[in-house]
């Protein structure tokens, strides 16, 4: 299904994105794999073999996203796919947020994406169009409390999408935000980030108390990372004249 084309992935060392990544590999694309955790990274290229090229990013960083796509610009020359997939968040009340907490979600979260798409849309362009995909949250439709930066950082990227949308429709380029639902496996954004364990507890408590967690889990036990590799796969291989502007995801 996707033989020839070139799809760069952010986070794919775990959770959704590590999914993607391997399932557009198996479609037959050349796929990108970004993500801070270079070990992880490296095994995963490994895995798939001459289909994935590894490249150790922080998207919070806008020059190493330069220096990223700047190498994908000078091996394949286009790009096809960019997903967007790449997040952090741990709980925390907001009196209690510190410079660290916000600055590292804010980049990550949503000035990640605004560089890679930066970065991305030459690239697309010179494709003669391709697919954006951004990835929020049903956190931004159910908030819930300690998490004030991850939803925020979630809802600016949802609106920097629908933005987005309007400028590079014209290119061919389309762009759609997923709204996922919890997936199992996922390791809740705090890989090499590590959440208080107090705070984590509370969170738990309370997400528990006002029923966040049944109702993005889903009755019947949410969705695997494999299910919204799926979705994806779906997405980026629908008729070019098709917009799927908004895309939720969960389990039910």
């Amino acid at each position: 299904m996707l033989t020839g084309k070139v799809a760069a992935v952010t986070g794919a060392s775990s959770g959704s994105g590590r999914a993607i990544a391997k399932r557009f590999a198996q479609e037959g694309a050349s796929v990108v794999l970004l993500a801070r955790a270079e070990d992880r990274l490296r095994a995963l290229a490994g895995e798939l073999g001459s289909s994935a090229i590894a490249i150790p990013t922080d998207v919070g960083d806008p020059a190493g996203v330069r220096a990223a796509f700047a190498q994908i610009a000078d091996r394949f020359g286009t790009l096809d796919i960019l997903v967007n997939n790449a997040a952090v968040y741990r709980p925390c009340p907001v009196e209690d947020l510190s410079d660290d907490d916000v600055r590292t979600q804010v980049h990550t979260n949503l000035l990640g994406p605004v560089y890679t798409c930066r970065a991305a849309i030459p690239l697309l362009r010179a494709a003669s169009g391709g697919d954006i995909i951004n990835t929020s949250s049903e956190a931004t439709l159910d908030p819930f409390p300690m998490l004030s930066m991850y939803v925020s950082t979630k809802a600016g990227l949802e609106a920097f999408g629908r933005v987005l949308r309007t400028e590079v429709e014209r290119d061919g380029i389309r762009v759609t935000t997923v709204i996922q639902g919890a997936a199992a496996g996922e390791g809740g954004g705090s890989t090499g980030w590590e959440w208080d364990p107090a705070q984590a507890a509370t969170a738990m408590e309370l997400w528990q108390a006002e029923g966040h967690l049944n109702r993005i889990r889903g009755s019947h036990g949410g969705q695997t990372a494999e299910r919204v590799a799926d979705v994806h796969l779906f997405i980026v291989t629908r008729p070019r004249g098709q917009k799927l502007e908004v895309v939720h995801c969960r389990g039910y």
